[in-house]
């Protein structure tokens, strides 16, 4: 038995699927950090590996766990996967082709790598997931600090390495790293906490988050931190609560995008009229209104995959004129909406709640990891509700970093030893 104990001891301690955690953690961190170009591929990469490992290990593991995955998420499963084919088929009567088809590639590869990455974090156990929580943790912790190098040495290193690109846009990549990283802020501190961290290790993370949420302009960063702490601790009181208000209120917020978005714009032109609004807020309620219009000219199927960067009619706002929707209308249930229709709304929004009760179901229980998986879904809903495309891969990312590495907080005691 004990030969026995000892061979099953040395086989999750050399599970692949720790190292595919941990090096996801590690490379999650380092593009958040240097902007959101790279974190598709480092999905792309660990779900190839998961796939290879999952296919030749012996018992095919992956065979297995997907089964009982489907199994117990099976309503949330099929919801999202008839909201993806909807996306996809939508590409068929789109007026911008090639865009259609890059995205249709793009969508294609993270809907079946995601679920292989989440599968090989999520299957972690014992001390396996105290590598996984080790390595996200220092994975939020390099991007935080490349970030804030960054934001104080004016982008030093990004102007050695594109020395090409604009400050506008530069800043642009940086507040986008600083939202993917900030999605996983809860989870960095559960797991701290969770490993009996050094208070001031505790300390350091806040300070560099709060740090990185106020810089490149992204002022949605700064209220999803906010909001996201205050939903995070009321999650850790009433949990399932929590869960279920934070998924029905996205829920709701892409089913009835077409009536709030215009509302939002309506009320901000009433508080200030003409031109009074900064320039980033006044064009955003500029292509609300006008991707509402859109909407109900198509209001069932939508106009298709990409066609939102067709609608590049000149329109004036700050002495400036702009297309009259910048490739999409910087709300993601309205991107929705215009290009995918109300089908894909519904799809997504029955999705979401289907989603939410998996949630409730397996985090109830434990009020640490579903008070980070509550924070981390607030800020992403806030920043991707009101800001970033439908279809952006870093954002999807993010949240397959989310699911899978919240997973590693499930645990009802603390890592005693963590510290040795």
């Amino acid at each position: 038995m004990t030969g026995t104990a000892l061979n099953l001891e040395r086989k999750v301690r050399t599970d692949p699927r720790a190292r595919i955690a941990g090096a996801f953690g590690i490379a999650f961190g380092l593009f958040a950090g240097t902007g959101t170009a790279g974190l598709a591929m480092a999905l792309a990469l660990a779900g190839l590996w998961g796939l290879f490992f999952g296919f030749t290990a012996r018992g095919r593991p992956l065979d297995r766990s997907l089964g009982q995955t489907v199994k117990r998420a099976g309503e949330a499963w099929l919801f999202l996967f008839l909201f993806v084919f909807w996306v996809l088929m939508t590409s068929f009567w789109s007026p911008a082709q090639g865009l259609a088809a890059e995205t249709v590639r793009r969508l294609a590869t993270l809907a079946i790598l995601g679920p292989i990455v989440v599968w090989a974090v999520h299957a972690c156990t014992g001390q396996d997931r105290l590598l996984a929580q080790r390595a996200i943790v220092a994975g939020v912790f390099t991007a935080l600090a490349i970030l804030t190098s960054e934001a104080i040495s004016h982008y030093a290193m990004t102007y050695i390495a594109t020395p090409y690109k604009e400050p506008l846009e530069i800043a642009g990549d940086m507040g986008r790293g600083a939202t993917a990283t900030l999605v996983l802020f809860w989870v960095a501190f559960a797991c701290l906490h969770q490993q009996q961290s050094d208070t001031r290790v505790r300390f350091a993370l806040v300070v560099l988050a709060l740090f990185v949420a106020f810089q490149f302009g992204t002022d949605l960063n700064a209220l999803g931190l906010v909001v996201g702490t205050l939903v995070a601790l009321l999650t850790l009181r009433i949990p399932r609560f929590m869960l279920a208000l934070v998924t029905a209120g996205t829920a709701v917020l892409v089913a009835a995008a077409p009536m709030i978005y215009p509302t939002l714009a309506d009320l901000a032109h009433r508080a200030l009229p003409g031109e009074a609004m900064p320039l980033s807020y006044g064009r955003r309620a500029q292509m609300w209104e006008v991707a509402s219009h859109l909407i109900m000219q198509k209001p069932l199927t939508g106009w298709g995959l990409g066609a939102g960067s067709t609608f590049d009619a000149p329109i004036a706002y700050g002495g400036i004129s702009w297309p009259i929707i910048q490739l999409h209308p910087h709300s993601a249930p309205l991107h929705i909406w215009l290009e995918t229709g109300g089908i894909g709304a519904l799809l997504a929004s029955l999705a979401i709640v289907t989603g939410g009760g998996v949630a409730i179901r397996l985090y109830g229980r434990y009020p640490v990891a579903a008070a980070a998986l509550a924070g981390g879904l607030t800020f992403l809903a806030i920043s991707w509700g009101f800001s970033h495309a439908a279809w952006r891969e870093w954002v999807w990312v993010s949240f397959a970093a989310l699911i899978a590495f919240s997973a590693m907080l499930r645990n009802p005691r603390r890592w005693r030893q963590a510290r040795q």
